[in-house]
């Protein structure tokens, strides 16, 4: 036996059935829409499972962080050693007319001393002439009497 529909449902039924056709096309867009977030959720899984070696990555970059500390360490000991460097820096640049000062001092030096080589000849000559000279006086005083 078919159930029965009261009459006033049958007259709706037309207009029921109309209004469900109409909405037939967007409930596809809604489908569409429904499938592209579907694809959307299985890329952002997708990007979800490489945080793993995302996280293995930071972990190389934590070890890397602690060999970083000496180094620092040595950064900073160079940073405190600068004001030291640049005198020592500054000191160097005056090595080449320091060097051109001593040069000039050493040869006005070295003349000095070849003066000084000939006044000690010109001086060694006059003790030999004076030598020379009292020589026969010294041999006069040893034949005075009373020295013997």
């Amino acid at each position: 036996m078919v159930p029965r529909l009261p009459l006033d449902r049958l007259l709706y039924l037309p207009a029921d059935l109309a209004n469900v056709l109409r909405l037939l096309p967007q409930s596809a867009a809604h489908t569409q829409r429904l499938e592209d977030m579907s694809k959307s959720i299985e890329r952002v899984a997708d990007d979800t499972g490489s945080l793993k070696s995302l996280e293995q990555n930071m972990a190389m970059v934590a070890d890397t962080t602690s060999t970083l500390g000496p180094m620092d360490q040595r950064m900073a000991n160079i940073e405190q050693a600068m004001p030291t460097l640049l005198e020592v820096q500054q000191d160097l640049a005056r090595v080449p007319d320091t060097l051109e000062k001593l040069n000039a001092n050493m040869e006005r030096l070295t003349r000095l001393l070849d003066r000084l080589m000939t006044s000690l000849e010109g001086l060694n000559q006059g003790v030999d002439s004076l030598q020379q000279a009292v020589g026969p006086l010294g041999r006069l005083v040893n034949r005075l009497p009373g020295r013997g």
